[in-house]
C-alpha cells in the first residue's frame, strides 16, 4: 500500500494524518504564495494614504502592490497559469476576509478605557473602499497579466523572460491604476487631480516593473535550482526554455 492509500486509509478510520515530506519546489511556492498575500494585504491596507515622493503624489500601496506582479509571473513562468490563479484567487479571498474583520473590529463595542475607536474607524473604515477598488482592479488585472504572460510565453518558445515580464506587467498595470482610481476616489478627489495622480503613478509603476526584472530572473533561478525541473509536465516550455 502506498503512502496516498494508506493516508486515506488513516482518514476513513479516523487515524492521524502521517506526516508526509514537502519537497523543495513545494516549499517554495508556498514561500511565494505567502509573500503575494502578504504583499497583496499590506498594500490595501496603507493604501489609504496618500504620500509626498517630491516630484509627484502617490498612493503608500504602490510599494508593496509591484511585488504581486514579479511573484505572480514567477509563479506563472515556473508552474503555470493554473497555479498562479490560484495565488490570485487565494489573495482575493484573504483580503475579502481582511475587510470582514476590520468591519467585525469596527463595530465591536469598546472597552470603557478605549478612547481611540474614532481614529481606529477612520484608518480602517477607510479600507473597504480601497479595498474593494483595489480587489477588482486586482480581479482583472492580475488574471490578464498571466493569461499575457503565459501566451508570450508560448509564442516566444520560453525565451525573452525580460519581455514577456514587462509586456504583461505594463499593459496590466495601465489596467490596474484606472480601476483602481476610479473605484477608490472618485467623488474624494478633483477628476483632474484623479488623472493626475493615475498618470504619476502608472509612471511610477513603470519604473518599478523595469527595476523588478533581474528580481523576477534572481527568483526564476532559485526555484529551478541545479535541475531546472518543475514537478508539472503539462508546462514543458517553462521546464525546458532557457531564460533569456
Amino acid at each position: 500500500m502506498n503512502k496516498t492509500s494508506r493516508t486515506a486509509s488513516d482518514l476513513s478510520k479516523g487515524g492521524a494524518i502521517p506526516y508526509l515530506p514537502i519537497d523543495a519546489s513545494t516549499r517554495k511556492l508556498i514561500l511565494l504564495m505567502a509573500v503575494f498575500i502578504s504583499s497583496l494585504m499590506i498594500a490595501n491596507i496603507v493604501a489609504i494614504k496618500i504620500v509626498d515622493v517630491g516630484f509627484a503624489d502617490v498612493t503608500a500601496g504602490i510599494f508593496f502592490y509591484p511585488i504581486t506582479f514579479i511573484i505572480a509571473d514567477t509563479i506563472s513562468e515556473i508552474w503555470g497559469r493554473k497555479v498562479a490563479r490560484q495565488a490570485i484567487w487565494i489573495g482575493l479571498f484573504m483580503n475579502a476576509c481582511m475587510v470582514g474583520a476590520f468591519t467585525l473590529v469596527i463595530h465591536m463595542p469598546s472597552a470603557v478605557f478605549f478612547e481611540n475607536q474614532a481614529e481606529l474607524a477612520t484608518i480602517l473604515g477607510g479600507v473597504p473602499r480601497i479595498v474593494l477598488a483595489s480587489l477588482v482592479a486586482y480581479s482583472i488585472s492580475q488574471n490578464i497579466d498571466v493569461y499575457l504572460f503565459t501566451r508570450l510565453r508560448e509564442k516566444t518558445n520560453g525565451k525573452h523572460l525580460w519581455l514577456r515580464s514587462n509586456v504583461a506587467t505594463i499593459t496590466c498595470q495601465l489596467l490596474d491604476t484606472s480601476v483602481f482610481f476610479v473605484i477608490g476616489f472618485i467623488g474624494i478627489m478633483p477628476i483632474p487631480d484623479m488623472a493626475a495622480a493615475t498618470a504619476t503613478e502608472f509612471g511610477v509603476k513603470i519604473a518599478m516593473s523595469v527595476v523588478g526584472t533581474p528580481i523576477i530572473y534572481l527568483l526564476v533561478r532559485w526555484v529551478r535550482g541545479n535541475s531546472r525541473s518543475t514537478q508539472l509536465p503539462q508546462y514543458e516550455v517553462s521546464r525546458n526554455a532557457q531564460i533569456q
